[in-house]
């Protein structure tokens, strides 16, 4: 789960909020919610009843959260038969982000978005209630559906696409919501601001027409890429070991090369232990755990240490990884997995992820996550027992 993503779509919930279809009815959802707990002084002035007034405005808000748990729910049984088609609804929902978010922008105008759905529904309340507050809650909160569904879709779209889309959904109801009990806890000084700060609506827009374009960009981005990794993998499953040959000595013969362009093999190495570590540019973890790594490898003479890439899992390929090699200096042989078949084989969907491989090029234990010196040999005593005893 990417805590950016689900910060910025907190924000699409607060700007959900800011927005015209909301904002503006503030004042008179707060009447509603005050009921009979408001005086009014000679000047005109109301003054509500905070505890009253937060009361009702926290069974409000359950009833907007109502509608998100349904929401999240319906995502939830749809995901179940969508899952085969991530990629495709990504790219569709993106395509529709950015022409949502050039809406809000003002280059065009969709119609149906600009509209609020008014349902005819007659509670009485001027004498509010917790009951009513909730119920006014579901059926407004329905009734901006519309108005914000560029924001809320992407919660939406996000939703169907990720193992743990609720948390999206979730992220984008605190940030609608949370404004909310603001009102409910500071309601003179909130309706104040919102009276003066009527211009606010035109800003809201652009940022979220701004909002909308990055996460769809962002959304196709990802299809593509996944696609391009399926096609990937399926390239290499194709190139499996031959029916007599086991997979271990398929990888431990397997042809990679260096990062100055020279041939290498795992089997280069017979005769002593090979401690592989998997490694990416871009993981802040792997880099923390180098420096540990290469003091281990200087004490280990029955030990070889081999850091390894693959140039497909990387943005700027193979150059990029052999510049970084280069400017990190860190003194441990790298190889590159050209066409990601070590990666593949070992499973590796994680950074950095570390396994040891005996000396007769059997692949004896792997650890995911970041180690430092002492767990490296507490990890190679581990692999040297279970070379013995041979299990």
């Amino acid at each position: 789960m990417d805590f950016k993503l689900l910060g910025g779509i907190f924000l699409e919930g607060v700007l959900s909020f800011l927005s015209p279809c909301v904002l503006p009815l503030i004042p008179l959802y707060i009447s509603y919610l005050a009921g009979d707990n408001k005086t009014v002084d000679e000047q005109g002035n109301v003054t509500y009843k905070t505890s009253k007034v937060f009361l009702t405005t926290l069974f409000f808000v359950a009833g907007i959260s109502l509608t998100f748990v349904l929401l999240a729910l319906s995502a939830s049984a749809l995901k179940t038969f969508l899952d085969q088609y991530n990629e495709v609804i990504s790219i569709i929902g993106g395509t529709l982000l950015i022409i949502f978010g050039l809406h809000e922008l003002g280059l065009f105008s969709i119609d149906i978005l600009n509209k609020e759905f008014k349902p005819k529904f007659e509670m009485h309340l001027k004498q509010m209630n917790c009951l009513k507050a909730f119920l006014l809650g579901f059926v407004f909160s329905l009734g901006w559906s519309p108005c914000i569904g560029p924001l809320l879709s992407n919660a939406l779209l996000m939703a169907l696409t990720d193992p743990q889309g609720y948390l999206y959904i979730a992220a984008y109801a605190s940030g609608l919501i949370i404004p909310f009990l603001i009102c409910g806890l500071f309601t003179s000084k909130v309706l104040d601001f919102i009276n003066k700060k009527q211009n606010i609506y035109k800003y809201v827009l652009k940022i979220s027409g701004i909002i909308l374009i990055v996460f769809g960009c962002y959304m196709i981005y990802n299809a593509s890429r996944s696609i391009k990794e399926i096609k990937s993998m399926t390239a290499v499953s194709e190139k499996a070991p031959g029916e007599e040959e086991s997979v271990e000595s398929y990888l431990y013969g397997l042809k990679l090369k260096d990062t100055e362009d020279k041939e290498v093999s795992l089997s280069d190495f017979k005769g002593k232990y090979i401690l592989l570590n998997f490694t990416a540019t871009w993981c802040t973890y792997c880099d923390m755990e180098m420096p540990e790594l290469v003091e281990f490898a200087k004490e280990k003479e029955d030990t070889v240490c081999l850091c390894i890439f693959s140039p497909q899992r990387e943005k700027g390929g193979e150059e990029m990884i052999k510049t970084f090699v280069t400017g990190k200096n860190y003194g441990i042989r790298t190889l590159l997995d050209v066409e990601d078949i070590l990666f593949y084989y070992c499973g590796i969907n994680s950074y950095p992820t570390t396994f040891i491989i005996s000396p007769e090029g059997r692949f004896l234990t792997y650890v995911n996550g970041a180690m430092n010196k002492d767990n490296f040999n507490q990890m190679l005593e581990y692999a040297k027992n279970v070379d013995v005893s041979g299990n």
